[in-house]
């Protein structure tokens, strides 16, 4: 599919969505029916920072992935960055989409062409759809080469409340302890 190659109706369900060819070069979402195009994140510093996470959650021994789809709603399914699976769960590999209640955490890493939806957006879809925790990671403002990582935990009002703000090096530190 290119993306001129719309598909033949919309709205769409997630699983008529999951069905669609991948377009290179663009970020595709399901956003209560209807496409939610976006360019991919072309930052190197974006790119190192996603993987650098996923490394640090898989060294846990969590499953992670990146860049993969979560059912949020019947006509929502969002690309979480970087999304850790609950423990015990083993996703499919062939699949380009997992049902929100297999996910424990999803992370955003704010890019300048994502920053309204990363910010707004997505962590209000992410609470109302019942995700235990959502970090939001942004460059460090002292060190181009560091992160700031937001972690926030789910209230029981479903809205986020922020919990820890720290540097992706010294979380990547913490851990390896």
């Amino acid at each position: 599919m290119t993306i001129l190659d719309m598909p033949p109706h919309l709205p769409l369900t997630a699983e008529e969505f999951e069905d669609l060819p991948p377009v290179e070069g663009w970020r595709i979402e399901l956003w209560e029916g209807n496409l939610d195009v976006a360019s991919a994140a072309q930052m190197a510093w974006h790119s190192t920072t996603m993987r650098e996470i996923a490394n640090m959650i898989a060294a846990t021994g969590r499953v992670v992935h990146t860049e993969v789809g979560v059912v949020l709603a019947p006509r929502t399914v969002r690309t979480p960055d970087v999304t850790r699976f609950r423990p015990g769960v083993r996703p499919d590999l062939l699949r380009s989409q997992f049902p929100v209640a297999d996910v424990d955490l999803v992370i955003e890493i704010i890019s300048p062409e994502s920053a309204k939806r990363d910010r707004l957006i997505k962590p209000d879809e992410y609470a109302t759809a019942g995700i235990p925790e959502f970090w939001l990671v942004e460059q460090h403002p002292e060190d181009i080469n560091d992160a700031e990582v937001n972690i926030y935990q789910l209230a029981p009002s479903r809205a986020y409340t922020l919990v820890r703000s720290v540097a992706l090096s010294a979380l990547e530190q913490e851990i390896e302890r």
